[in-house]
């Protein structure tokens, strides 16, 4: 009881046993390694991220470019199907002048 009240009264005075003040070293040094450990798992993410944005826009231009490829051929194929179906209407539409 006594050990406490003095414990309790150098507290307020601004000193620690020595024995917190080893657990608090101790504390501090398994922090810092924390802070560390996670310092290198927040490179890795950014790492990761930097590579995952790199793949996601090399993503979008190969879908541009093969839209832009798709959208090609179905003008081309559009193209194709009405200069067919014109030239066949206008081929319909003439009468014959004389006999051949």
């Amino acid at each position: 009881m006594l050990h406490k009240l003095f414990d309790s009264i150098l507290r307020l005075m601004g000193y620690i046993p020595h024995y917190r003040e080893a657990l608090l070293i101790q504390e501090v040094i398994l922090l810092e390694q924390q802070a560390i450990t996670v310092g290198k798992e927040n490179e890795e993410l950014k790492d990761e991220n930097a590579s995952l944005w790199d793949m996601l826009d090399e993503m979008q231009k190969s879908d541009v470019a093969k839209n832009q490829n798709a959208m090609k051929l179905l003008m081309d194929e559009l193209q194709e199907t009405l200069t067919e179906g014109v030239m066949d209407e206008m081929l319909r539409d003439f009468k014959p002048v004389g006999e051949a």
